[in-house]
C-alpha cells in the first residue's frame, strides 16, 4: 500500500526522535495533547523529602482511583487529569496519613498540593483543607476558566457557549473575518456567538480543542460541532502557551465536556423565544420570531443487571439539542415602474415613446452636474450613440426613446417581478415591492461519549459528536430561494497508559468533517428565465451538469440570481497525535507531535452581472461637466444601465475545486524544572510544519477546476502553471494550452506544485513561575507561536480555474469611455466555454492569486504578571501582555500604477505609461506575507469560583492593536490598503482593536429558603422566598474604528478595489453626534482625480457599547434530586441600542455619515422563556 503521507511528515521523526531519545528514557509515542495536572512535594515537619510516599488521587463522581510514588525528592506529579473534583491521599510508614479534602481541577491547569506529614501511625488519618481556588504558580500561560456553573446558567442568547469567550481578558468580539456572520458555521439563527480577536491576534488565528480532539471549521477557522451547553464540563481559553500548544498565534478554546459518574443523572429542557416578549428594534418594524431549543442530557454508570456492573470503571453520556426557528421577513426592493418600461399599464405593451427616469434618485452615487447638495436627478447620457467621454448625447429630461431600450430585459422583468405596491413607511421612490416568506431552520445536534477505567494504568474514552442544520431562506428578489444543508460531526478516542510513577503517555486519534451545501434557485423553470433573456450557455453551463441563471445586481435597486456551491468536505480533518509525561528528580519533561492532515473539495458555480451608473453618467471631459470636483463614473442610474443592456461588471465562477492532502505536522519537547520548591522554570521548543494543500487532484484533469491551472507571483512577474495541459488543439476544450510556444513570462512548475510553504517554524518557549507566598505568584514568559491554521484550505483554491482554464474570470469597468461594447447575455463570447485566451495577462483573467512563497504568520508573544489569592474562592490576576507579529498577510490588489490626472488607467496602460511594475499584464488581487502588526495590552480579571451561592468572572482589558493595513486575509478583512506600495501609508489600529473591554459574569443564589444562609424553618416562606437564582453577563467596551473611504478608481491606477479613503480637510469629530450625522461629513472631501485620499486609516470610531443580559431562575424540589426550574431570560435588558457603522462612503452622499443599522451581535431587548427538569 502507498504511503500518502507527505516527505516531510514521513521524515519528521526521523529527524526527531533521534533528539529526543538522547534526554529522554527509551519509550515511544506519537503525539501531544491538552490536559489538567496535579503536583507537588511531600515533607516532614522539618522539612525533610519523604521519599516514596504513595499519593492517590481519587476522582469524586467516579470513584477512580490513580496512585503514585515520591521520588527521592519528595516530588510526584498526576499528568493528563480529566477536569473534575478531586481528593488526594498521602500516606507513608511512621507517618500518618493525609487526607486532602476536595478540591477543583480546571481544563489545562497545574494544581500544586504540597503536603506535610506528621510522625505518627499511618493508620491514623488527619484531614486538610484545599486552599480553594488555585493560584497558577507553574506555569506562566494565560487562561481563564470557565466552570460547569457559569457555562450552564448565564444567560445566552441562542445557547452558544461563544459568548461566554469575551469574559476572558484580551478577547474583544469585534470580527472581521469572513467568519463574522457564522457563514459555513453551525449557527443558530438569531443567536448570539463571538469569534473574537484574543490578545490582538487576527480573529481566524484560534483553534477549538474539544476533549484535546481538534474542533476546528479549517475554513474559516470557527468551531466545526458546538458541544450542547449542557454536556460542557467547563473550558479555557489559553493563551501565550507553553511548548505542548501550538498552530495558532491567537487563543486555543479548550472544552472539556462531561463524562459519566457512578450516579445517574440527567437534564431535559426546553427555550422558548418568540415576537410577542420582544421589544421593537431600532431601525426596523419587529418581525414574526419564534425559537424552540429542546433537549436532554443523560449520564452515569453502565450497567446491565446480571451482567455487567460498570461502577467505578465504565461511564457513559449522552446529549442531544433540537432547534426549530422561524422568523417573517420584510425583504425591500425596488424594481421598475410601468413608466420606466415604457409602459403606461404593468405588463401591457410598450405604448409609450418614452422610459420615464425623469424622477429617479435612487441608484445615483454622485452627480458630477449637480451641487453637492442636490437630491434631483442626475443628467442621464445615451452610451448606445457615442461610448466616449466628450461625445456622448444627454437623454433630454431624462427620457430615455423605448427603441433604446433591450427588450429581453424588459421581458425579465415582466418574468420575475409582479406589479409594484406601495410598501407602508417607504415612499415609491425607495421601495415599490417586498417579499414576505419567512426563513426557516432546523437543527439537531447530538453527542455519545463512553469511558472506560482499564485496570489501575489504562483509561480510555471515545465520543461522538454531530449536527445537521438546515436552513431555508428567501432572495431579493421573488420567486428565489436558498436552501442550505450543513452537516458536521467530529468523533475521536484517547487512550492514556502509565508505564510507572515516573512515566505516562497519552495517544489520541480525532476525525472532524464539515460540509457546506448551499443552493439558491428560482422557481421559475431554469429554461425559460435563460431564453427569456436570451443568456448563452457559455455563461449558464456550469460542471456537474448544472444549468443556473446569473445574477443580477442593479445598483440602488435589486440583486439576485442562481448558484449553486455545495461542499461535501468543506473542512475535513484527520488527527493523530499523543505525548508522553517523563519526571526525572525536579524535572517533569513532555514531549511528543502530531498530524492533522486537512482535505477540502467544493463546487463554485456561480455567474454575475453588475449594473451601475457607469454607463449612462457623466465622465470628465463631457460638455454638461459643471462641478470638475465630483465628477464620478457612478454619476448615471443603474436601472437605466440595465434597461439598455450596458453592464458595467461580470464575474464567472465555474470549477470543481479539490486539493491534495495537506496539513500541520508538529513536534515539540517542554521541560518543567522545579529549580526550588517555590520557583519553576518552563523551557521548550515546539515545530510546527504547515504542509499547504496543492490545488487540484489528477482525477480532475481535463475538466473545469482542474489541476492544469496557474498562479501569478507578482515578486517575479512570472505566471506559473501547476500542471500543463495538453494542446487546445488536441483537447479541444479548457484547461488547455493555446500554442505549443508557452508566452512570454509563462513557466511551468517542475514539480507539479505552486504553494512552497515555510520550513523554519521554530518557536522557542520561556516560562518563570515564582510562588513568592501560598496566595501569590509571579508569572512571566515569552514565546514565538505560529499561525498555521488561518486559511490553510482557502489559501491554495484561490487561484482555482485561472488560465489555461476558464472556471473563473471576471470583467471590470466594461462599457465605460472608449472600451468595446460587452452584452451581458455573452460577455466572454461563445468561446469562452471551450477556449482560453492567448496568454494569461488578459482582462478577464482576475482572481485571488497567491504568492507561491507566502510563509505562515508569526508571532513574538510575552507576558509579565502577578496573581493573587484573595480570599479561599477568589483569585485576581493582573498581567502586562504584549507581542510583535512578523508575515502578515498582504492582500488586494497588486501591480496597479502610478496615480496621475488625465488619461484613464486603460489608456495608460495601451500607452505602456501606467507605471505598472508588470505593464504586460492588469492589476489582479495577490496575497503575500509581508505585513507587520503589534500589540500591548494590561489586562486583569477577577475570579470567585461558585461556592456558597455566589461566583462571579471579571475582565478588564486596556490595549492597543496596531497593524499595517488590514487586519484579517485576501484584502477583504479588515479594511484594505490604498496603495499596496506604501503600507506605512496605511499603518493604523487594527480593524478590531477596541482600547477598553470590561465583561462581568456572575451567578448568584438568593440567601433564603431551605439550605441556605437565612431559613427561617416556616416551610410556606420557604417555599415563597427559596430557590431563586439571579445572573447576568454585563459588557461595556469603546467603538470599533472605521475607515472613510471614496468609491471607485480615483487615483486612477487600475485598482478594482473600494479601499481608496477620503480626503481630510477638518476636524470630524461632533459635540454631540447622532444616527442621522455620526460626524462631521463636511470636514472629508474626494480626493481630486489622479490622487490617494490624505485620511488616516481607522481615524474614526462607533459609539461605545454597554449591554445587560440577565437572567432569574426558580427552582422547585420534586422528589429527592429531582427538580424543575423555570428561567426567564432577557438579552438587553434595558433596551439600550448600540449604534452600527456609518455610512462611510464620500461618494454615497445620501448615507455618508449616518448610521441606519445596530452594531454586529446587538439587539433591541428580547425575552426568553425555559423549563428544566433535572435529575
Amino acid at each position: 500500500m502507498q504511503n500518502t503521507l507527505p516527505r516531510c511528515v514521513r521524515t519528521l521523526p526521523r529527524i526527531v526522535l533521534p533528539l529526543l531519545t538522547m534526554v529522554l528514557p527509551p519509550v515511544s509515542v506519537l503525539a501531544q495533547l491538552s490536559s489538567a495536572a496535579v503536583n507537588g512535594t511531600v515533607k516532614d515537619n522539618t522539612g525533610a523529602a519523604i521519599p516514596k510516599a504513595v499519593v492517590v488521587l481519587q476522582n469524586t463522581a467516579t470513584s477512580v482511583e490513580r496512585s503514585t510514588l515520591t521520588n527521592d525528592g519528595g516530588n510526584y506529579a498526576f499528568p493528563s487529569v480529566a477536569p473534575g473534583r478531586y481528593t488526594v491521599r498521602v500516606s507513608a510508614p511512621s507517618f500518618q496519613t493525609e487526607q486532602i479534602n476536595a478540591f477543583d481541577v480546571g481544563v489545562d491547569q497545574v494544581i500544586a498540593l504540597n503536603s506535610t506529614l506528621r510522625a505518627g501511625d499511618v493508620k491514623v488519618a488527619v484531614e486538610v483543607e484545599a486552599e480553594g481556588v488555585q493560584i497558577e504558580s507553574a506555569t506562566s500561560q494565560l487562561g481563564t476558566v470557565m466552570e460547569q456553573k457559569k457555562v450552564q446558567d448565564l444567560p445566552l442568547n441562542g445557547r452558544n457557549f461563544t459568548q461566554l469567550l469575551t469574559l476572558t481578558p484580551g478577547a474583544t468580539p469585534v470580527s472581521v473575518g469572513q467568519n463574522s456572520s457564522g457563514g459555513n458555521t453551525a449557527v443558530t439563527a438569531g443567536s448570539t456567538f463571538s469569534f473574537p480577536s484574543i490578545n490582538g491576534q487576527p480573529n481566524r488565528s484560534n483553534l477549538y480543542l474539544v476533549d484535546g480532539m481538534n474542533d476546528n471549521n479549517a475554513w474559516y477557522n470557527t468551531y466545526a460541532v458546538a458541544p450542547v451547553v449542557d454536556s460542557i464540563q467547563e473550558f479555557k481559553v489559553n493563551s501565550h502557551n507553553d511548548a505542548q500548544y501550538g498552530q495558532v498565534t491567537g487563543g486555543v478554546v479548550n472544552v472539556a465536556t462531561k463524562s459519566g459518574t457512578n450516579a445517574y443523572h440527567g437534564a431535559l429542557w426546553e427555550y422558548i423565544r418568540n415576537n410577542a416578549f420582544d421589544a421593537r428594534p431600532r431601525f426596523a418594524a419587529l418581525s414574526a420570531y419564534h425559537l424552540n431549543q429542546f433537549g436532554g442530557v443523560f449520564g452515569g454508570p453502565l450497567s446491565i443487571p446480571k451482567i455487567y456492573d460498570g461502577h467505578n470503571k465504565t461511564f457513559i453520556f449522552f446529549s442531544y439539542e433540537g432547534t426549530r426557528y422561524s422568523k417573517g421577513n420584510g425583504i425591500y426592493f425596488l424594481q421598475p415602474t410601468a413608466a420606466q418600461l415604457g409602459e403606461s399599464t404593468w405588463g401591457g405593451p410598450q405604448d409609450l415613446s418614452v422610459a420615464d427616469f425623469s424622477t429617479a434618485t435612487t441608484g445615483v452615487t454622485g452627480c458630477s452636474d449637480k451641487t453637492a447638495t442636490s437630491t434631483s436627478a442626475c443628467q442621464l447620457y445615451d452610451p448606445t450613440v457615442a461610448n466616449t467621454a466628450s461625445n456622448r448625447p444627454a437623454f433630454v429630461g431624462n427620457q430615455i426613446p423605448v427603441s433604446r431600450i433591450d427588450p429581453r430585459s424588459v421581458a425579465l422583468v415582466h418574468k420575475i417581478f409582479s406589479a409594484p405596491v406601495n410598501v407602508p413607511g417607504f415612499a415609491p421612490t425607495q421601495y415599490n415591492g417586498v417579499i414576505t416568506t419567512p426563513t426557516r431552520q432546523t437543527s439537531h445536534n447530538y453527542s455519545a461519549r463512553i469511558d472506560q477505567h482499564v485496570r489501575d494504568k489504562d483509561f480510555i474514552f471515545f465520543r461522538y459528536s454531530g449536527i445537521r442544520m438546515n436552513t431555508v431562506q428567501p432572495g431579493n428578489v421573488p420567486h428565489l430561494l436558498t436552501t442550505t444543508d450543513l452537516p458536521a460531526e467530529q468523533y475521536g478516542a484517547s487512550w492514556m497508559h502509565i508505564f510507572s510513577t515516573s512515566t505516562s503517555m497519552q495517544v489520541q486519534y480525532g476525525r472532524t468533517h464539515v460540509g457546506y451545501n448551499p443552493d439558491t434557485r428560482f422557481d421559475i423553470p431554469n429554461a425559460d428565465l435563460l431564453s427569456t433573456y436570451g443568456v448563452d450557455s457559455s455563461f449558464s453551463n456550469f460542471v456537474g451538469g448544472v444549468s443556473l441563471f446569473p445574477s443580477i445586481s442593479i445598483t440602488g435597486y435589486y440583486n439576485g440570481g442562481e448558484n449553486s456551491t455545495p461542499s461535501k468536505n468543506l473542512s475535513s480533518i484527520h488527527e493523530y497525535k499523543g505525548q508522553v509525561i517523563h519526571t526525572v528528580g525536579r524535572h517533569q519533561i513532555t514531549w511528543g507531535g502530531g498530524w492533522d492532515q486537512a482535505n477540502f473539495e467544493q463546487y463554485q458555480r456561480s455567474g454575475s452581472i453588475t449594473f451601475n451608473g457607469a454607463s449612462t453618467g457623466n465622465f470628465a471631459g463631457n460638455p454638461g461637466s459643471t462641478v470638475p470636483s465630483r465628477q464620478s463614473t457612478q454619476s448615471g442610474n443603474g436601472l437605466a444601465s440595465y434597461l439598455l443592456n450596458f453592464p458595467s461588471n461580470f464575474n464567472f465562477r465555474n470549477v470543481l475545486i479539490t486539493e491534495r492532502p495537506g496539513g500541520i505536522a508538529s513536534a515539540f519537547i517542554q521541560d518543567s524544572f522545579k529549580m526550588t520548591p517555590t520557583v519553576t522554570i518552563n523551557v521548550g521548543v515546539r515545530y510546527d510544519r504547515t504542509v499547504i494543500p496543492q490545488y487540484g487532484t489528477d482525477a480532475t484533469i481535463g475538466q473545469q477546476g482542474s489541476i492544469e491551472t496557474g498562479d501569478f507571483d507578482f515578486a517575479t512577474g512570472k505566471y506559473i502553471i501547476q500542471v500543463a495541459p495538453p494542446l487546445c488543439s488536441d483537447r479541444g476544450h479548457a484547461p488547455c494550452l493555446p500554442s505549443a510556444t508557452l508566452p512570454a513570462n509563462v513557466v511551468i512548475s517542475p514539480n507539479r506544485k505552486i504553494m512552497r510553504g515555510t520550513k523554519t517554524n521554530v518557536g522557542p518557549r520561556f516560562g518563570l513561575a515564582w510562588a513568592i507566598n501560598p496566595k501569590l505568584a509571579f508569572r512571566a514568559g515569552f514565546g514565538i507561536n505560529y499561525d498555521n491554521w488561518s486559511t490553510v484550505i482557502q489559501l491554495p483554491q484561490n487561484y482555482q480555474g485561472s488560465w489555461p482554464d476558464v472556471g473563473t474570470r471576471a470583467l471590470d469597468n466594461t462599457n465605460t469611455p472608449g472600451n468595446t461594447y460587452t452584452p451581458s447575455q455573452n460577455p466572454f463570447g461563445s468561446s469562452s466555454g471551450s477556449q482560453p485566451a492567448a496568454t494569461p495577462f488578459d482582462a478577464t483573467n482576475v482572481n485571488y492569486f497567491v504568492d507561491p512563497n507566502i510563509k505562515n504568520p508569526y508571532s513574538e508573544q510575552w507576558n509579565i504578571g502577578f496573581e493573587q489569592q484573595l480570599t479561599n474562592n477568589t483569585v485576581l490576576s493582573v498581567n502586562y501582555v504584549g507581542s510583535q507579529s512578523h508575515r502578515t498577510d498582504i492582500g488586494g490588489y497588486t501591480n496597479i500604477g502610478q496615480p496621475g490626472p488625465g488619461a484613464s488607467f486603460a489608456a495608460r496602460r495601451a500607452a505602456g505609461t501606467a507605471g505598472q511594475p508588470f505593464p504586460y499584464t492588469v492589476p489582479n488581487r495577490w496575497d503575500s506575507s509581508n505585513g507587520n502588526a503589534s500589540y500591548n495590552g494590561l489586562q486583569a480579571s477577577l475570579l470567585r469560583q461558585f461556592r456558597n451561592g455566589l461566583g462571579y468572572t471579571v475582565a478588564y482589558t486596556w490595549s492597543k492593536a496596531i497593524d499595517s493595513g488590514q487586519s484579517g486575509w485576501f484584502g477583504v478583512e479588515g479594511n484594505g490598503l490604498q496603495n499596496r506600495y506604501d503600507l506605512r501609508g496605511s499603518r493604523s489600529v487594527a480593524a478590531y482593536d477596541i482600547p477598553h473591554m470590561l465583561s462581568v459574569g456572575m451567578n448568584g443564589e438568593l440567601p433564603f429558603g431551605k439550605g441556605r444562609r437565612f431559613y427561617t424553618g416556616n416551610s410556606f416562606a420557604d417555599f415563597v422566598l427559596g430557590g431563586w437564582q439571579v445572573n447576568f453577563i454585563f459588557t461595556a467596551r469603546s467603538g470599533q474604528p472605521f475607515t472613510i473611504n471614496a468609491a471607485g478608481d480615483i487615483a486612477n491606477v487600475g485598482n478594482g478595489s473600494t479601499y481608496e479613503r477620503a480626503n481630510v480637510v477638518g476636524d470630524p469629530h461632533l459635540e454631540h453626534a447622532s444616527a442621522a450625522k455620526w460626524f462631521d461629513t463636511a470636514a472629508f472631501a474626494i480626493p481630486a482625480s489622479g490622487t490617494y485620499g490624505n485620511s488616516s486609516r481607522n481615524m474614526l470610531r462607533t459609539q461605545r457599547l454597554w449591554n445587560l443580559d440577565a437572567s432569574v431562575f426558580r427552582t422547585f424540589p420534586i422528589y429527592h434530586e429531582m427538580n424543575l426550574t423555570f428561567r426567564a431570560e432577557s438579552f438587553n435588558v434595558a433596551n439600550h441600542p448600540t449604534l452600527g457603522t456609518p455610512g462611510t462612503t464620500i461618494t454615497s452622499p445620501a448615507t455618508f455619515g449616518v448610521i441606519n443599522s445596530v452594531a454586529a451581535n446587538t439587539n433591541q431587548r428580547l425575552m426568553q422563556f425555559a423549563a428544566k427538569i433535572n435529575f
